[in-house]
């Protein structure tokens, strides 16, 4: 049930992931001119939420000593995080597509490596790490093709590239009522993710556990292994 190395998308017309990539790239950049190295540049309402993210991926897939490839990366927050809590990884990439923030983050952490690259335009021919990580990113909304087919898209694409376990994380359609619904976001049926899920690996946790922060997510862990092995 693997996914195969180099699989080209077969769904979305490299026209239109450029076309959204200029776009995102615009957005991004203009944010950070507004708010600089801020969690509010990349979409995230405080760092408080941004880190509970960060934690419960942290609680769920072992890092330390790990190789972690951070995809749609932004400003490294992750990374930040991982170091506040002494979390000691052997090796961090980050990769975006967006030289501004990419930049950033190399005055940030000039001892890691980052690139411009889209995974789904550029993809792998080997598996890239051990635990591949993707915060955010499938959330926006777009115009230009499915936002299910490329969730779908991307989460293949980035579990060829792990050797141990992909993290990603969206916006439940299991929606909290105090939060009004947003029409610039998407938000996915989690159940529908874990059955795609389920068509990689038989190995996948779903986490629809931790609190609103403040709309309800959920996170979803694909393993090439079963815990523990």
């Amino acid at each position: 049930m693997s996914v195969p190395l180099g699989r080209v998308s077969a769904m979305i017309e490299p026209s239109a992931l450029r076309a959204v990539d200029r776009m995102l790239e615009d957005r991004y950049s203009q944010r950070l001119r507004e708010f600089g190295l801020d969690p509010r540049t990349l979409g995230w309402d405080s760092r408080a939420s941004q880190e509970t993210r960060f934690a419960v991926a942290a609680q769920t897939v072992e890092l330390s000593g790990r190789q972690v490839l951070d995809i749609g990366c932004g400003l490294a927050d992750f990374l930040a995080f991982l170091r506040a809590q002494d979390i000691s990884i052997k090796d961090y990439r980050g990769i975006d597509i967006n030289n501004d923030l990419l930049d950033a983050c190399s005055r940030r952490f000039p001892d890691c490596r980052f690139e411009r690259r889209n995974i789904l335009l550029d993809p792998p021919d080997q598996a890239e790490a051990d635990v591949v990580t993707m915060f955010g990113v499938l959330n926006f909304r777009f115009r230009e093709f499915g936002n299910e087919i490329f969730a779908r898209e991307m989460i293949a694409r980035a579990f060829s590239m792990c050797r141990g376990a992909l993290v990603v994380d969206m916006l439940s359609a299991e929606r909290e009522a105090s939060y009004p619904a947003e029409d610039f976001v998407y938000y996915y049926d989690p159940g529908a993710l874990l059955a795609f899920a389920l068509t990689l690996t038989p190995d996948v946790i779903l986490r629809h556990d931790y609190p609103p922060i403040p709309q309800r997510e959920f996170m979803l862990v694909l393993r090439k292994q079963p815990c523990g092995s």
